[in-house]
């Protein structure tokens, strides 16, 4: 990061106007981080806009500064806005609608080992477990202003992708920086409440049918399950309510593997793979198309879900034959 703080300052200080873009089916982090880096932004003086292709989804609407988010519009703005991504690891991760402007950011925040290095000027750590962190870093060392409802959303960020701290990456500079985003401002219950104590009826719903239908194979060291257009119907939950489902099948002792398939609308499939720690599902999203990190991925692929399902069980049982029970 060293070598590109200066860099990075002039680049902001050049600019009045920014756009801050994050990835397609956005999480805790994506909007967190973005959110956040608006806030910071303004406390500068600074125009800012958050944009997102999927807009701001409802179990995010208790984020305060919630009102920059706009869906990412057809006509870009102005050449003399700076564009920054943050917490997408590759530009097609920012939306059709991004891509369709013909225009790389300016900055690219990131925390995903994989990410090329798409922007003109990119600050990515491979090794900090969420883009928030990496964020607040940014802050730290430039003497940035970080309003509370900046670190408030910062916070979310850092606890929605560490897992409420339980991941692998969680180190002692992670607990360190909650510790300082707290004293900024940020309310850990109330995070806490908004994100695990405010589900939907309709969400608890899907997520009853979703245990219901989980498949456990290879000697239930793989867990998996399917999401449909009649689940949704039925339960009335949307898509955006689904974060974290994975979780429940990695409360399994024996798991080593789960992953979730959704067929998308007008053709093709997406993935989310998690891992316990010996199996690198980046690796194997890599084989797809996809990507993400060790023990996360996720994949859009354009086979159908029953092939899709099936090359992934291939994959997996060959990942974990230098494991045996």
């Amino acid at each position: 990061m060293k070598n590109q703080l200066g860099q990075i300052k002039e680049w902001i200080d050049g600019h009045q106007a920014f756009a801050v873009l994050s990835h397609i089916r956005p999480d805790g982090d994506a909007y967190g981080t973005s959110i956040a880096l608006a806030l910071v932004l303004r406390a500068l003086g600074k125009e800012v806009v958050v944009y997102n292709q999927d807009g701001l989804t409802r179990n995010y609407l208790f984020l305060p500064g919630k009102e920059l988010v706009q869906k990412t519009p057809a006509t870009p703005p102005p050449e003399s806005t700076g564009l920054i991504a943050v917490d997408t690891s590759t530009l097609e991760r920012l939306g059709a609608t991004f891509t369709a402007w013909g225009r790389p950011p300016g900055l690219n925040i990131d925390h995903h080992p994989g990410n090329p290095g798409y922007g003109t000027i990119n600050l990515i750590d491979g090794d900090s477990p969420a883009s928030s962190q990496v964020v607040y870093e940014l802050i730290e060392a430039l003497g940035l202003p970080c309003p509370p409802e900046a670190a408030f959303n910062l916070y979310i960020g850092l606890m929605t992708d560490t897992g409420s701290f339980r991941f692998r990456q969680t180190t002692a500079r992670t607990f360190e920086v909650a510790s300082a985003l707290v004293t900024r401002g940020a309310d850990p219950a109330a995070a806490a409440q908004s994100c695990f104590q405010s589900s939907s009826a309709q969400r608890f719903q899907l997520q009853s049918e979703v245990l219901a239908s989980s498949q456990f194979v290879l000697g239930n060291r793989v867990a998996y399950y399917r999401l449909t257009s009649e689940m949704y119907q039925r339960t009335g939950a949307q898509a955006d309510e689904v974060e974290n489902f994975l979780e429940l099948l990695q409360a399994v002792s024996t798991i080593e593997v789960a992953f979730m398939l959704e067929e998308i609308a007008g053709g093709g499939t997406r993935v989310s793979l998690r891992s316990r720690g010996r199996v690198d599902v980046n690796a194997i999203a890599a084989k797809f198309g996809g990507g993400g990190h060790r023990l996360a991925a996720g994949i859009r692929s354009t086979f159908p879900i029953d092939r899709l399902e099936a090359d992934l069980l291939r994959e997996i049982e060959a990942a974990l034959q230098p494991f045996p029970v």
